[in-house]
């Protein structure tokens, strides 16, 4: 594995620079933190990752990580606190293979028993869940995509996983290169080779959705206020596209995905359970906290013994009756165009950023034919 070595630059009053080399530690520090580190911020790894699983048994041994990505991919992560050699490869697809074998039903099962481990958060039902975060079904037949990660890889394994990517396999390679400042550790992230995109799944059907959701509602006595509740926020989320799950209504927004893809993201949701009759659950993802901004921090000053936080900065607000109900819409009135007027700006920096990558695309093209 190359050695990086990374230096800061600082002007001196406009006159001079002074160049002062940061302290790679590549194998001390990062190399025991680093799937600690993923963990706590999948992010590190691919946008709007949702970690499913962490040391995960399989037919091959324990598996380090197992997520799905925001395009609702089952994703495989082998994790090396050194260097990836051609040892890791073989592990993930024996892995990955594993679980291509399993049934929806055996794939629920098994994730739902290894989940609420390790950091990761429990999945009572893998089906449901992915049902409620995708607005479609799991797939019956899935090749999982494969991610090996690690602080370098030698060139064998480069080789390797470059070869499986031009074929059929969706694997990619990518590792983490870490320095220190002072007491200040900083990691660095480069994707050594990139898989193809992955082959996307048609959604479930929107009557079939639909007609079970009714039954629920009815079921479980809720009639006379959860369709007021999904009406409001229809109403007050336009640009939002309502989808009926089996475990009740989603809100989704189109944004861009980790691979450039555009794909409908769900927001807001209104969850409800058997196990639980006459109440309903306001779940809001951490991108409509975070789109919101001053205009969540407002519902939390009014209401904030109600608002209960995930682990992943997600937020859950139960309504318990009619009455319950009718004393707070008022305050998601007021929310709802927060989380679009918020959803609206992001939306207006990827374009942005897409442009710009874009044009420097375009000009380096340029160049190479000049």
């Amino acid at each position: 594995m190359k050695k990086i070595v990374l230096w800061k630059i600082k002007e001196d009053n406009g006159q001079e620079l002074d160049v002062e080399e940061i302290e790679s530690v590549q194998e001390t520090h990062t190399e025991n933190q680093l799937e600690e580190v993923i963990t706590r911020c999948p992010d590190l790894l691919m946008e709007d990752l949702k970690l499913i699983g962490r040391q995960t048994e399989t037919a091959g041994g324990p598996l380090d990580l197992l997520g799905v990505d925001s395009d609702g991919n089952l994703v495989v992560f082998e994790l090396k606190r050194g260097t990836l050699t051609r040892e890791a490869v073989a592990q993930i697809v024996d892995y990955s293979s594993h679980l291509a074998t399993l049934e929806p039903l055996e794939l629920s099962e098994h994730i739902s028993s290894c989940s609420g481990k390790l950091g990761i958060e429990k999945i009572e039902d893998f089906l449901t869940w992915y049902q409620e975060e995708f607005g479609k079904t799991f797939p019956e037949f899935q090749r999982p995509r494969m991610v090996l990660v690690g602080l370098g890889a030698d060139d064998r394994t480069k080789r390797m996983v470059s070869f499986l990517a031009e074929g059929e396999l969706d694997i990619s390679l990518t590792t983490f290169h870490g320095f220190k400042k002072d007491d200040d550790i900083f990691l660095a992230r480069q994707v050594e080779v990139e898989a193809k995109p992955p082959i996307t799944t048609p959604a479930a059907t929107k009557k079939s959705n639909l007609d079970k959701l009714k039954k629920k509602v009815q079921d479980i006595g809720i009639e006379n206020y959860y369709y007021d509740m999904s009406a409001l926020f229809f109403d007050k989320l336009p640009a939002a596209y309502q989808w009926p799950n089996q475990g009740g209504y989603s809100y989704y927004l189109p944004e861009f995905t980790e691979r450039g893809h555009q794909s409908n993201r769900v927001y807001v949701a209104l969850y409800i359970y058997d196990l639980k009759p006459g109440k309903v659950r306001i779940y809001l993802h951490s991108r409509a906290v975070s789109a919101a901004g001053d205009g969540f921090r407002r519902l939390e000053d009014n209401i904030g013994d109600r608002v209960n936080r995930h682990r992943d900065d997600a937020y859950e607000i139960w309504i318990n009756s009619q009455d319950d109900w009718n004393n707070l819409k008022t305050y998601f009135e007021e929310l709802c165009p927060a989380i679009e007027s918020g959803w609206k700006k992001k939306r207006e920096q990827q374009s942005v950023e897409e442009f710009k990558a874009t044009e420097s695309m375009s000009a380096s093209e340029e160049e190479t034919e000049t």
